[in-house]
């Protein structure tokens, strides 16, 4: 859906104009008009409540989610109208701007600033972002919205976008703190007694609220609930209070019925009586560990169901922790849950018509949004003429389309809890009455218990159950003839290592209950293809046909908060694959600002990539399935295509034996060098456990020199006075003396060797011996390979090692940035002899060698010039971080003058030398950004300035001086020379500009006779606006999913390049890549000239 307004314009005080509303965004003027957009069914009930409460006369989406609600006055809004405007808002949690309109002034709210409540109303309004005069808000519509589009209004204003303000946030630390309250002291509650009793809390919370169940009128702008809690305060003794809240909770049992309360409520009452008081300071709004007074905030009918159920995640995690650590059980934010959803479902027509099984429901999240979908779309369709009809609809979808297992009584009820809310929230108050006046009809109960047969299900949507140990047949019955459903989908747990992990059991599972041809869609640990599951992968890729990976690894800071690692979305289908003919869509979207809006993910033309199935499972085969799936995380075509040239050499491992791989083998040496890690001491204070290896004697002297971890003592070559004594490290950390937890073999720390970090950033050659930790890894060799080891220890700290690392380490780039010892070995490190490596490679390896060799000897004199007193005491006085400073410098200064020699020894072109460059000065530093940007500079994210003159110092060389040139001169150069070695007689040359407004950035090659240099040339606003809103036109949105398109025209002898003007879009690297597709674009055309 493009730019649209939806129903009739009506006559508003500031009219807004079609084409101020931006491709992607819908303006809705009325809740009828909806209901009639596909494309936001599962917010059309979250927004028909706002319209009905907040009297909305408009509502801006953005990619079917709500982004701006809009209010008109026909008088003065005055400020306490705003405050009530604004805390109906915050409680929704779903928009992130609340725009309000009276006849002088237009104010713009956050959804993300805590409402003011109570206050003196002169007091500053810290939700408030902006407020302007009518006159001013007119002439600006067209920019509020195009910068709500790409986010670039929520990086204008970051101190008023606060995500731990939000309702979710504020709501459920208000719900820790009462929570400990309960289960505290002598008189504390079962932490499950305490959830069960905090859910019926909420739910009263929520029926009160929402005006089904009546206690009395609320005064002035109050809610029920705070009503509820004044009838708990005037009442005299925690008996009378008791008695008051327990006949409203028995109340709703005879009313509703349902599995909110199943449970015994006299024996709860007992052990409640003790916390009545509590309770009252919760509901009161107050601090409940204090006592101290405040206003409650919340608005029952206006937060959504989803909300709740997140919340209540939380709650899960929290009742067993070490269940949840054994488990993975980590559950699932909204905007995940949506994304899954949102790719299972994709665009197919019949979606909304089928059946969903999520096989570890957790609180319900995934069949909430999947139930308000389906009934969405069902009452859109097939409006229902009265609420028995209703009520029938949405309980046909609940007995025949939906359906979730989950291991924990405590989950089963909250999503079914969830569900009640969800159920409810499609009904008006009148209705709900009306229906249990006619019918006698109470709230189906939803969970199917095995271990609680006195209460069985009217619906059994929710079964409590393992879903890796029950039958085939479990599901058989009228609902489900065949037992199986069309889609399987959910966020399995995440625990376990290697080819252990629960989630692969899952996915071997998830087929006994699919239809033939049906789809799977589950939320996965990114650890499932990167970490030795070579042989999962190629058993389980031979049974379905898995369709699309979306890997979200470098959104890891923003969306998996919760979880210790990044996850992905696959998806797959119930069907053998044809492993000749199928590829998997493999798709890695990048951080962009449109990150910045919760749940929307932008992909680059670039991120989405087609990896054959056939060489997935050869690769599974070979035991490098892993390998594979990282290098097209941040890999091009053309970085892979270096990549398999690199593998294709012999690795470090040949010359290197791995000691504690030896040992376990019974194996001896066979290899010039030996590699392992440092040793691990034993805490003073450890407390033993099971798993612990019988402590080692120490036999190393306390004097033995120590190297600590530390990066400016690591850097290149070690220095005696780098270290400290074994003696004081030990104290230092509180170690003891005596024993070790582990000590490797001596020949690890003694002679020449090689340091390196598993963190890859650290590297130093030493030749003197010396004791170093577990952190560090030694490849150590003899005397006589002096020279090749300071080749070595230069070589891993090179460009070229780095970018091999990054690409083809599980970690790097996707959780921390660690290599493990079998990936470091994996480094390519061919020697003298080798076809691929330069003729003169002998002598390269000697020339860098006595680079370091000097390096070693000649800062000393330098850092005796920096000692404050005695000249000849090497360890007095020293300025440490003048020195650190300058030894910085010299290693710097050293490594320029290395890498030239590091690429000619591997022979690499000056196209592969741009590959391993833009990688270590644009992708590693951009790589999963964390969440205070823009705080910490994204250099992928940067704007590309056009001219020389205007260089940039956040975006680094060679594009902060040359800009759009560098792309330009890079993407000509390689055309031309092709061009050349073809023996045509064209050439082309570029020029290009980027426009400020539209954030757009263009590249035009021209066709001529020579080649010139690239111009800088201006775009014309009218041409950046017509090119913005064709690039919005043809980029294709999936509901939490945006996929961009790339704009490559060919134009008579011109070709234009248009694309959102952020580096990522405008590397060297990327003009590599678009040199090939022009040229294979021209070559397509010639042939098809010849050929017509």
């Amino acid at each position: 859906m493009n730019t649209t307004e939806k129903a009739p314009p009506i006559q508003r005080r500031v009219p807004i104009p079609t084409e101020a509303i931006p491709p992607g965004m819908v303006f809705h003027h009325s809740h009828e008009s909806v209901w009639d957009d596909p494309g936001i069914f599962g917010y059309a009930t979250v927004i028909e409540r706002a319209w009905h409460e907040m009297d909305l006369d408009g509502v801006l989406c953005l990619d079917g989610r709500p982004v701006l609600y809009l209010r008109e006055y026909n008088r003065p809004c005055s400020s306490s109208e705003r405050i009530r405007l604004h805390k109906l808002f915050w409680n929704q949690g779903v928009a992130n701007v609340l725009l309000l309109i009276d006849p002088d002034s237009v104010y713009l709210y956050s959804g993300l600033m805590e409402p003011r409540v109570g206050e003196d109303e002169t007091k500053k309004e810290p939700a408030l972002v902006e407020k302007l005069k009518i006159a001013d808000y007119a002439q600006c519509i067209y920019t509020l919205f195009q910068q709500l589009a790409t986010g670039r209004f929520y990086e204008i204003h970051p101190e008023k976008f606060e995500p731990n303000q939000a309702v979710d946030s504020h709501l459920l630390e208000n719900l820790r703190d009462f929570r400990s309250e309960l289960i505290e002291g002598d008189d504390g509650l079962d932490i499950r007694d305490t959830h069960a009793f905090i859910g019926r809390v909420l739910f009263l919370c929520y029926l009160l609220d929402r005006e089904i169940v009546d206690i009395g009128k609320p005064e002035g702008n109050d809610t029920a609930t705070t009503l509820l809690a004044r009838e708990l305060s005037r009442r005299e003794d925690n008996d009378a209070r008791m008695d008051y809240l327990y006949r409203l909770f028995e109340e709703l049992r005879k009313r509703f019925n349902g599995n909110m309360f199943d449970r015994d409520l006299d024996a709860e009452k007992r052990r409640i009586r003790p916390h009545m008081e509590k309770l009252s300071l919760f509901l009161g709004g107050h601090e409940v560990r204090t006592g101290q007074l405040s206003q409650w905030p919340y608005d029952f009918k206006m937060i959504p169901v989803e909300t709740i159920s997140a919340i209540y995640q939380d709650f899960l995690a929290a009742e067993d922790k070490e269940g949840q650590r054994e488990t993975g059980a980590f559950y699932t934010p909204r905007f995940l849950a949506e994304m899954v959803v949102d790719v299972a479902m994709g665009e197919a027509p019949d979606a909304a018509d089928r059946s969903f099984l999520d096989p570890a429901c957790g609180s319900g999240i995934f069949l909430v949004l999947l139930f308000n979908r389906l009934a969405g779309r069902c009452l859109a369709e097939n409006a229902p003429q009265d609420y028995l009809s209703r009520a029938e609809a949405l309980q046909d979808i609940l007995r025949h389309r939906i359906r979730g297992i989950d291991v924990s009584e405590t989950a089963c009820r909250i999503a079914c809890f969830s569900l009640y809310l969800a159920y409810l929230d499609f009904f008006e108050p009148a209705d709900i009455e009306k229906y249990i006046q006619k019918t006698g009809g109470r709230l189906p109960k939803f969970l199917h218990d095995p271990d609680n047969p006195e209460q069985p299900a009217d619906i059994p949507v929710i079964d409590r159950a393992d879903f890796l140990a029950i039958e085939d047949r479990t599901f058989f019955g009228e609902e489900f003839p065949d037992g199986r459903f069309d889609c399987v989908i959910g966020n399995p747990p995440w625990e376990g290592r290697g080819s252990k992990q629960i989630a692969q059991r899952f996915l071997q599972e998830a087929p006994r209950f699919l239809k033939e041809g049906g789809t799977g869609c589950f939320l996965l640990p990114t650890k499932l293809l990167h970490n030795q599951t070579d042989k999962f992968q190629a058993e389980w890729f031979g049974r379905v046909t898995l369709e699309r990976v979306l890997q979200l690894a470098d959104y890891r800071k923003l969306l998996f908060q919760g979880a210790k690692t990044p996850g992905f979305i696959a998806r797959f289908e119930n069907t053998a694959p044809n492993p000749n003919q199928h590829a998997v869509e493999f798709i890695a979207p990048k951080f962009n600002r449109d990150g910045l809006r919760k749940g929307v993910i932008t992909i680059n033309p670039t991120a989405p990539a087609r990896i054959p199935l056939a060489e997935l499972l050869a690769a599974a085969r070979s035991e490098i399935a892993p390998v594979l799936w990282k290098t097209h995380l941040w890999g091009t075509p053309r970085d892979r295509k270096l990549l398999d040239l690199l593998q294709s050499l012999p690795p470090l491992a040949e010359q290197v034996d791995v000691l504690s791989d030896l040992k376990k083998k019974g194996l001896t040496r066979t290899k010039r060098w030996r590699v392992g890690q440092g040793l691990k001491p034993w805490k003073i204070d450890k407390i033993p456990r099971k798993s612990d290896p019988t402590p080692k004697k120490n036999h190393w002297p306390l004097d033995m020199p120590f190297i600590e971890t530390k990066r400016e003592k690591i850097d290149f070559v070690l220095f005696g006075e780098d270290t400290i004594s074994f003696k004081e490290r030990l104290e230092k950390k509180k170690y003891r003396n005596d024993v070790l937890y582990s000590d490797p073999p001596d020949e690890l720390f003694l002679g020449p060797k090689v340091l390196v970090n598993q963190g890859f950033d650290k590297v130093a050659y030493c030749d003197f011996d010396v004791l170093f930790q577990h952190s560090l890894q030694s490849i150590a060799g003899p005397e006589e390979d002096i020279e090749l080891l300071l080749f070595l220890a230069a070589y891993l700290r090179s460009g070229l090692a780095r970018y091999f690392g990054f690409h083809t380490a599980a970690n790097w780039g996707t959780e921390r940035d660690k290599v493990h010892l079998d990936e470091l070995l994996r480094v390519p490190f061919p020697l003298p002899g080798h076809g691929f490596i330069a003729t003169d490679a002998t002598e390269i390896i000697a020339e860098v060698a006595e680079k370091v060799r000097q390096f070693g000897e000649n800062p000393r004199p330098q850092k005796m010039s920096l000692f404050k007193e005695d000249p000849t005491n090497i360890d007095k006085d020293i300025n440490t971080g003048k020195w650190r400073k300058e030894r910085k410098r010299y290693t710097d200064a050293l490594q320029r003058e290395i890498e030239p020699l590091i690429y000619r020894y591997f022979g690499l072109t000056e196209q592969e030398i741009i590959l391993v460059e833009d990688a270590i000065g644009v992708f590693m530093p951009s790589a999963t950004p964390g969440t205070r940007w823009p705080d910490s500079p994204i250099p992928t994210l940067e704007p590309v300035l056009p001219l020389k003159s205007m260089g940039s110092t956040k975006v680094p060389p060679p594009y902060g001086k040359r800009g759009l040139g560098a792309y330009a001169d890079t993407l000509t150069h390689t055309l031309n020379r092709w061009a050349e070695e073809e023996g045509s007689d064209y050439r082309v040359s570029a020029e290009g500009g980027t426009d400020g407004e539209t954030g757009f950035a263009m590249v035009t090659l021209r066709l001529g006779g020579s080649a010139e240099g690239f111009r800088p040339e201006p775009i014309s606003r009218s041409l950046a606006e017509t090119l913005k809103s064709y690039y919005e036109t043809v980029s294709r949105k999936t509901g939490t999913l945006v996929y961009e398109r790339d704009i490559l025209f060919f134009q008579g002898e011109r070709i234009h390049i248009v694309r959102p003007n952020i580096l990522l879009n405008w590397t060297r690297t990327m003009a590599l890549n678009d040199a090939a597709r022009i040229y294979g674009e021209i070559v397509l055309g010639e042939e098809g000239s010849n050929a017509g």
